[in-house]
């Protein structure tokens, strides 16, 4: 294994994550409703039988501090993962267009609802479905061009 390469893959799925990061969280902001990331977070939480805030409330730092965490955690998680198996020579745009809409379907058509965290992604409207695979898209090609520039250094 390249380890300049899982480092560059990581740092790609990081930078798309804080990417992402500040969208959800200017979106907040902008709507004065909490994102998906942090409905996410809240409905783990009940699961784990976790108190958490009323769910139309904002996060507070605290909170915020551990949904964006969380999800930059996913978001290195999801780097080593590219690093891991997809091969070396593949090309950027293809690999990382196959990985985004991987990554989108476990996250948000398997896992997501499996674990009863959100509604299954098939109930969302065209929208909130095409703003999910540009999100991921995008994020698979920033981790496949992190991994290949680094490989490359």
């Amino acid at each position: 294994m390249n380890g300049k390469r899982m480092a560059g893959a990581i740092a790609g799925g990081l930078v798309a994550g804080l990417g992402i990061t500040a969208m959800m969280m200017a979106g907040e902001k902008k709507s004065g409703t909490p994102s998906e990331l942090t409905d996410l977070e809240r409905a783990g939480a009940r699961q784990l039988g976790v108190r958490s805030v009323p769910s139309s409330d904002l996060p507070d730092a605290t909170e915020q501090a551990v949904v964006q965490g969380s999800h930059l955690l996913l978001s290195a998680a999801a780097g080593a993962v590219y690093a891991l198996t997809v091969d070396e020579d593949a090309g950027v745009l293809p690999s990382g267009i196959v990985f985004g809409l991987a990554f989108y379907a476990a996250m948000h058509w398997i896992a997501g609802p499996l674990l009863g965290l959100k509604k299954p992604e098939w109930q969302a409207d065209a929208a909130t479905i095409g703003t999910h695979t540009m999100v991921h898209l995008v994020f698979g090609v920033a981790t496949a061009a992190g991994a290949k520039a680094a490989a490359n250094a």
